[in-house]
């Protein structure tokens, strides 16, 4: 590698890193004072560069919010169960389900950045028509299909009793965005792993008492998948 080539690499690791520390400055000053109240030379103050820097790597601070919202639903896709680990879950009865689904979703959010970005979310989807069409696509509509497709399922191999699946799937899902809501906006102070460890816990004790309302008593079910 010449020192033409070498010097282009440096310059690119640069850029990255500045960018990351705009995006990171962002989220830490959207998240607790709201996007309207952060004007970008404080953007720019946080992350430590000229204010001029942040429109080589961003057109304005709409962008911005619109790279933490585009990050935020990458990284919610990817924490959700693909189709063979939820039919593997499935095959070891509707306890484990209940149990380790949504147990696992949060534990693949588990890091602070993910409670920072959950109570901008929740801040913005006041003010924000694209990020409270993002909540309400993204974070409650497709999930909430998505377990209703699975209570489905679940009904026609008779592994729970025959309830309204959608029904069902608010039931499950509404008490994950309560937690959520409960530390973003009630119990922000609070260490976010400390928090998820305690919220994965009453998400334990929450499902068991669905499982008992729904379970089939005494009886078998065949699964077959």
């Amino acid at each position: 590698m010449n020192q033409e080539d070498a010097a282009s690499n440096l310059h690119d690791e640069i850029k990255i890193s500045t960018k990351e520390k705009i995006f990171n400055a962002s989220v830490d000053l959207f998240s607790l004072r709201g996007f309207s109240d952060v004007p970008v030379r404080e953007i720019a103050k946080q992350a430590g560069i000229r204010e001029g820097s942040i429109y080589n790597h961003y057109k304005n601070k709409d962008a911005i919010l619109d790279a933490i919202i585009d990050y935020f639903k990458k990284e919610l896709g990817q924490a959700n169960l693909p189709d063979e680990e939820t039919v593997s879950l499935m095959k070891e009865g509707p306890e484990v389900f209940f149990t380790r689904g949504a147990q696992i979703f949060l534990a693949r959010i588990n890091t602070p950045q993910f409670g920072k970005i959950w109570r901008l979310v929740l801040m913005e989807s006041y003010r924000n028509d694209k990020v409270r069409e993002f909540f309400k696509k993204d974070v409650l509509e497709e999930p909430l299909a998505g377990w209703e497709e699975v209570f489905k399922l679940m009904i026609e191999k008779k592994m729970i009793k025959s309830v309204n699946p959608r029904t069902l799937a608010y039931e499950y899902w509404s008490f994950v965005i309560f937690l959520i809501f409960d530390y973003s906006i009630l119990n922000y102070e609070e260490d976010f792993e400390s928090y998820l460890e305690r919220g994965i816990d009453k998400m334990n004790h929450h499902t068991q008492l669905l499982l008992e309302a729904v379970k089939i008593k005494d009886k078998q079910s065949t699964l077959k998948f």
